[in-house]
């Protein structure tokens, strides 16, 4: 209540009083918090409207007064419509840059109600200027997408002008606007995921809110930077991006899984998702592609025991017919339940089911390798293992037979002689 006393003085003293002290309302109005404005009633804003667009009328001001006002005026948001016209014309040029930024931020805050301003917010955008960027932002916040601001749009995004901030900024109207053009997905997760300035990934955030949900690294990228980035803020606008798409935290999941083939960030938000992402990859070992199904054995491992209720999907994937899926799965198993007698004779028969005809040799070593390296991390309970181990001693490949010794001293060192 206070405050809004002391705003009904300052629309007086705009409207009364001398330059000095029209200067400290402006001054004051612009330090207002915004709660005050979205309390305010009509029959205070209107009077305020047009009390501003009189000081703009009344003689030469300083820079700072119109940068000030334009701000005061961008934050009542729409019901400052009626000052769009003197908006626009802070966008001429001769004006100071500061003043022309203020006045687009302005406008862009109006939204659709500042229509009028988007051919002269398109004449802003004509280079990598801190201009044309928030000419750029305004017009992605008024909602307009039509040729005239697409064509300049993908200009920008071609230009290699353009710092990574302002490639951002750029990404961002695009995806608020809906525009879709090649590269900008990977662009922006890509930024989410790898840039060490949190303003950056704050930006990627922001655009990745727009796109749509199911589309490639969208969903796994903004989990990664909720359940991990370093700062807060960005994990907390992630979150708020994730909930403008409508996506809790387990429809997400299900997104990483159903895009566990493709995705460059899926597995990474499914293991750091934990055991709610136990449901979600336990279908996924029934999917058609076995590189899927090795994917999701592999993350179901790194849970251990949390993934118990995976046991009688993972056994039952034991049979599976890809050998890299069934190896995936007795690993994982092994984690899970540490029961030896169901995970050691599928990597024996791994083991003894070798056959190198016409398979290449590099792929065959890595292959035997991790099967017995699974062996020698299960140690003395895959005892059942060391006569195939032994046998693998003889391997013509020189590091297939080290790891077998390598396994046998671990399993049943009193046999390795």
């Amino acid at each position: 209540m206070r405050q809004l006393d002391e705003l009904q003085k300052h629309i007086l003293t705009l409207d009364q009083g001398d330059d000095a002290s029209q200067r400290v309302a402006i001054h004051a109005l612009r330090g207002m918090d915004q709660e005050v404005w979205v309390e305010a009633p009509k029959s205070l804003m209107n009077p305020l409207v047009v009390s501003l667009q009189r000081v703009l009328r009344n003689g030469a001001k300083p820079p700072l007064v119109h940068k000030e006002i334009a701000i005061i005026l961008g934050n009542l948001g729409p019901r400052s419509k009626f000052a769009v016209p003197h908006l626009i014309d802070m966008l001429r040029k001769g004006v100071p840059d500061c003043v022309r930024e203020a006045a687009a931020l302005a406008l862009g805050r109006l939204g659709k109600e500042a229509r009028d301003a988007v051919d002269p917010l398109v004449e802003l955008c004509d280079g990598p200027t801190n201009v044309s960027l928030h000419a750029i932002r305004a017009l992605s916040e008024i909602g307009c997408a039509d040729q005239r601001v697409r064509t300049v749009l993908t200009t920008h995004w071609r230009s290699v002008a353009h710092s990574q901030n302002g490639l951002l900024q750029v990404a961002l109207a695009l995806c608020r606007l809906g525009i879709e053009v090649n590269g900008m997905l990977g662009f922006l997760t890509n930024h989410l995921m790898a840039s060490q300035d949190e303003a950056l990934r704050k930006v990627a955030v922001e655009a990745l809110a727009w796109c749509g949900k199911d589309e490639l690294d969208v969903a796994p990228a903004l989990l990664v930077a909720v359940l991990s980035d370093k700062n807060e803020d960005v994990r907390e606008k992630a979150q708020q991006a994730l909930n403008q798409l409508n996506l809790t935290h387990a429809k997400a999941i299900v997104v990483c899984a159903q895009q566990l083939k493709d995705s460059l960030f899926a597995e990474a938000a499914l293991r750091k998702s934990g055991q709610p992402a136990v449901p979600a990859l336990t279908e996924v070992l029934a999917s058609k592609d076995p590189a899927i199904r090795t994917k999701a054995a592999r993350i179901l491992a790194c849970f251990g025991e949390l993934a118990v209720d995976a046991v009688p999907a993972l056994t039952a994937a034991l049979r599976d017919k890809d050998k890299e899926t069934r190896l995936g799965v007795a690993k994982a198993l092994w984690n899970v339940t540490k029961k030896a007698d169901d995970v050691v004779p599928v990597l024996i028969q791994l083991l003894e089911d070798d056959r190198s005809a016409g398979e290449d040799v590099e792929e065959r070593r890595k292959f035997l390798q991790t099967v017995i390296e699974a062996l020698w991390r299960i140690g003395p309970p895959a005892i059942a293992a060391v006569p195939v181990l032994l046998a693998k001693k003889a391997d013509k490949n020189r590091l297939v037979s080290q790891s077998a010794q390598s396994a046998v001293q671990k399993i049943a060192p009193h046999l390795d002689k």
